[in-house]
């Protein structure tokens, strides 16, 4: 029987903890489209994501996390009505509401890979150039956990791209990408 390391820290129980997500922004398209309006170029800002996540060991290799996220994302474009020489780059920020659920599969020495999905909810804006980021997105990543006395610590560089099926899509629906880095840190009192 294969044994791993996190054998000596395994915790039967639901945890608790508190994660955040810091990283830099991209929005996408799947598609080309032409409309009048869309601003001549994107340009990737930061994304910074905080909450809390609640985890149960499924089995040695296996482990699901739950979150309940708040996050906010910085958007720079060019604005297509403005022909300027001097390249000002104009900002839109938004904020989401996000339930990630992840599962992690667990590797030798406390490494592990992670997938899952991410539930956007757009809270309230005015944003003119990005789309909602309201549906189904994607998360993917590989790090390491520490144990550190009673704590689970994880750091995880990962790959998010939100409303990749959305609630309700419009032409052209633009999907956020963020590159990023997760910090995780996990009560695991007995």
């Amino acid at each position: 029987m294969m044994g791993y390391t996190q054998d000596q820290y395994i915790n039967k129980n639901i945890m608790i903890g508190v994660y955040t997500n810091v990283g830099i922004n991209q929005p996408i398209r799947f598609q080309k489209v032409d409309f009048p309006y869309e601003p001549g170029k994107y340009h990737g800002n930061g994304s910074y994501s905080a909450g809390v996540k609640f985890s149960k060991y499924l089995s040695q290799k296996y482990k699901i996390e739950l979150g309940a996220v708040y996050s906010t994302h910085k958007v720079g474009f060019e604005d297509p009505e403005i022909v300027s020489a001097s390249g000002i780059i104009y900002h839109e920020t938004f904020q989401t509401f996000n339930i990630p659920i992840i599962l992690k599969d667990y590797l030798k020495n406390n490494y592990f890979l992670s997938a899952g999905t991410v539930i956007d909810i757009g809270l309230p804006r005015r944003s003119l150039f990005v789309d909602t980021q309201t549906g189904f997105g994607l998360s993917f990543g590989a790090g390491k956990e520490f144990a550190i006395g009673n704590f689970i610590l994880d750091i995880t560089p990962n790959l998010e791209v939100h409303s990749v099926i959305p609630f309700s899509s419009v032409a052209g629906q633009q999907r956020l990408m963020v590159f990023g880095i997760r910090l995780g840190l996990n009560n695991n009192c007995p």
